[in-house]
């Protein structure tokens, strides 16, 4: 039994980081598309660094929780992506952007922290609409591997 739930626990952080890659990947080809062209294939490297941390502490809990729980209806799904979604939008927003430009540039020097941590809550709230389809897509994935 605790064999299944380690392995669980031991895929859902594997998960997590090969997600976050392609999450970080994704939102900045987006990104940049938008703004008018890619300049850079893989982008910024803060923003891997800001979002490896919540997705890799995100995929291990929910592999226990699905672990202990088998049937979770769609609609608990749904609240499990919203709530992640937000959750883990804020923290990369705020904490794991502060963080992740402190490896790349060496220093806090030249980050501005007060417009982070009042920006990243607006944005996490106002993407809102398209991160929890996106979490419900990746956790449902997730859902179906854990549980085979």
């Amino acid at each position: 039994m605790i064999k299944i739930k380690t392995m669980n626990v031991f895929k859902g952080l594997i998960f997590g980081v090969v997600f976050s890659i392609a999450a970080a990947f994704l939102f900045m080809l987006i990104g940049q598309t938008m703004a008018g062209g890619v300049t850079s294939f893989w982008g910024e490297s803060w923003l891997y660094f800001s979002v490896l941390i919540p997705f890799s502490i995100t995929f291990p809990i929910l592999s226990v929780y699905f672990h202990n729980k088998k049937n979770v209806s769609n609609k608990k799904l749904w609240q499990i992506s919203a709530i992640c979604a937000f959750l883990v939008s804020l923290f990369s927003g705020t904490i794991g952007a502060i963080f992740g430009e402190m490896i790349v540039r060496g220093g806090i020097e030249s980050i501005n922290i007060e417009g982070t941590l009042v920006w990243g809550p607006i944005y996490a709230i106002i993407l809102l609409p398209v991160t929890i389809p996106f979490a419900r897509l990746l956790i449902g994935f997730f859902y179906r591997m854990v549980n085979k």
